[in-house]
């Protein structure tokens, strides 16, 4: 299963999910996409920003790595949107929008199930 192909099975888990994107470690757009009819918050350019600054959180993730193990996934809930982000493969990263009133845990744990089924995909 390619990106794309991964990208769409996060999307058909439900309405809640509004974005999937893969994005590599230069912060650079692999590929994305949106569920029908969802209206964005942010343009293309301050999407592009805000992966940025989540991909140099996750670098300040990796310093505590000795003390508490890998980092599985990062998160931050705002009013309209919870954005997280996982690492794959060492240098590529996915960013999934909800609706702010998901289940997100539900959530989180089927995209956990879904990378652990995959075999393109590495958790870093």
């Amino acid at each position: 299963m390619e990106y794309c192909e991964f990208l769409i099975e996060i999307l058909k888990i439900g309405s809640d999910v509004r974005f999937v994107g893969m994005y590599d470690d230069n912060f650079k757009k692999i590929t994305d996409g949106y569920q029908a009819d969802v209206i964005t918050h942010l343009s293309r350019e301050e999407m592009q920003n805000s992966v940025r600054y989540d991909m140099k959180r996750w670098e300040t993730y990796k310093m505590f790595h000795s003390q508490l193990g890998d980092t599985q996934f990062a998160m931050v809930k705002y009013d309209k949107a919870i954005l997280i982000t996982f690492s794959f493969n060492r240098s590529d990263y996915l960013r999934v929008s909800l609706e702010p009133n998901s289940d997100y845990k539900q959530i989180i744990d089927k995209i956990q199930s879904m990378i652990m089924r995959n075999p393109v995909i590495k958790a870093s």
